[in-house]
């Protein structure tokens, strides 16, 4: 996949992730989650943006800071909702919001390896 692809499906995964969390926070079940889904769903929205403002112009360079944040903000979110899952159960939307954290992970991962290779 092109660094340009996966930028756009990181931004893209972000925002969903970002709109999908508020959606949870407002009419999810779990009063005790709403305050930490919302949080999150608004720091995944603005990486979101973050990764697509980088990605305006194009070049692959300048955008390492968001995608490095944005895999950051992933796997905090997996071990603190994971590790409250484990714990406490939840709604069958946290074991989806994993999975998309581990996909924006991996797809930040493959980016960082190509820039790699192309600055090289």
């Amino acid at each position: 996949m092109k660094q340009r692809t996966l930028r756009h499906l990181i931004m893209f995964l972000l925002m969903f992730t970002g709109v999908f969390h508020l959606l949870v926070a407002a009419f999810g079940g779990w009063p005790e989650l709403r305050l930490p889904l919302a949080v999150f769903g608004v720091i995944y929205w603005m990486l979101g943006y973050y990764v697509r403002v980088d990605v305006k112009d194009g070049s692959p360079s300048g955008s390492r800071n968001a995608i490095i944040a944005a895999m950051v903000v992933c796997a905090a979110g997996l071990a603190l909702g994971g590790q409250n899952y484990l714990s406490n159960g939840g709604p069958l939307a946290l074991p989806i919001m994993f999975a998309i954290d581990v996909a924006i992970i991996a797809a930040g991962a493959m980016w960082l390896v190509q820039q790699r290779k192309v600055s090289k």
